[in-house]
């Protein structure tokens, strides 16, 4: 018998707060990167199937969702999780934390692994309280380039679904808040590369004997942080930043090559674009003007995730009628990008955000190796979010 198997027992006598806990910090402690949370799949799968559902694998390598049906006519419509930690040291002083060197998840998709697993028991248990069918499902990859949920609409996460729901921790938001905004919720995405090649190193004594990686990288640079206020209305957010800059290992050798890499983040499609039009435009002419050779890569990206506003108001509603006005706050547009704007492409969406922040030790911002949450949030917002899903079955939403 398997420790997962072994678990089983003694995860069905405890109340379902104390079942969450036990589960988000196993996850904390055995995080997985992209593309490999197999251990993660395997546990989630087993606690699943001990339920009686029936459970669907293999999507995108470590996928996989469940269908609860109520039986009756219905909508269809489904709960997004993704299971991913990412590649930073666990630097908290707790007992959960990280037993992988170097990994940990400072996101909080361990978080949201749990919570969608306590839908999925919530759910189960309350199939007259419903209509249609609601599926709950796992990705993997939310965090790395090329991300999890393109493949997960291609092997067929969506067939059938008519809207998806999705949530995000918020540490800048106090525990027991919900927070939301209609159309743009975060920005599109495009990471960009460019390679400058001289042809040939040259000696720092005597830079005009050949054309300059290093000089003609920094003009790129200062080009790139000066034309977004420029060719973009400043009512529309816009920033690119430079992240990387790479050349040379040697005090008086000017480089052959140089690299410059960075992000673009924007509010739309054709602004994206338009974005990355101008930076091969900008990087031809420096290159002509120089004699050098740019190479210019732009990875994947994302576009923005956009929510669905019929589902806003909707679960807007819900929030203030359930938990009273306290409950809910609206938010600014997140300059951050998310993939789960692959699906606000496919489907009707809203992605929630939810406040996990109660003092200085769940106040650390995602990504920081000191993150955490307060656990208090994990039942109610299990119930929550399997209220807000049953609701959307029962209503006629135009959507």
């Amino acid at each position: 018998m398997s420790t997962i198997e072994k678990e089983l027992p003694a995860a069905r006598t405890k109340g379902l707060q104390e079942e969450l806990v036990e589960l988000r910090r196993h996850l904390h402690q055995h995080p997985e990167l992209s593309w490999g949370e197999y251990e993660t799949s395997r546990l989630l799968i087993y606690r699943l199937r001990d339920l009686g559902l029936e459970v669907v694998t293999g999507l995108a390598q470590t996928g996989f969702y469940v269908d609860i049906d109520s039986g009756r006519p219905g909508p269809s419509i489904a709960w997004r999780a993704d299971m991913d930690a990412l590649p930073i040291q666990d630097d908290k002083q707790v007992s959960y934390a990280s037993r992988v060197e170097g990994i940990s998840h400072m996101c909080g998709h361990d978080v949201h692994t749990t919570i969608a697993y306590g839908i999925a028991k919530k759910l189960n248990e309350q199939k007259d309280a419903f209509r249609g069918r609601i599926r709950v499902f796992w990705q993997p990859a939310e965090e790395q380039q090329p991300s999890g949920s393109p493949d997960m609409i291609k092997d067929g996460v969506l067939d059938g679904i008519d809207a998806v729901y999705g949530m995000h921790c918020d540490p800048h938001t106090e525990c027991g808040k919900i927070s939301m905004r209609p159309g743009a919720e975060t920005a599109a995405f495009d990471a960009f590369q460019f390679e400058i090649d001289s042809g040939s190193t040259q000696h720092s004594a005597r830079p005009h004997k050949g054309p300059d990686a290093m000089w003609v990288g920094h003009q790129l640079v200062q080009h790139i942080y000066q034309f977004a206020g420029r060719i973009t209305n400043a009512l529309e957010p816009t920033v690119v930043s430079v992240c990387m800059f790479k050349g040379g290992n040697a005090l008086n050798v000017i480089p052959r090559k140089v690299e410059i890499g960075g992000t673009i983040r924007t509010v739309s499609d054709s602004k994206r674009e338009m974005m990355r039009a101008h930076l091969r435009k900008t990087a031809q002419s420096l290159g002509a003007l120089h004699e050098v050779k740019i190479s210019t890569d732009f990875g994947l990206g994302a576009p923005a995730v956009m929510n669905n506003e019929v589902m806003y108001e909707f679960a807007k509603n819900e929030i203030i009628t359930r938990y009273g006005k306290d409950a809910f706050c609206g938010r600014e547009q997140s300059m951050g990008a998310e993939d789960f704007a692959f699906y606000t492409v496919e489907r009707p969406c809203l992605f929630i955000r939810v406040g996990t922040s109660s003092g200085p030790e769940t106040s650390y911002p995602l990504h920081s190796s000191l993150f955490d949450v307060d656990e208090r949030m994990l039942e109610p917002t299990s119930e929550l979010a399997a209220h807000i899903l049953m609701r959307h079955t029962q209503n006629d939403l135009k959507i």
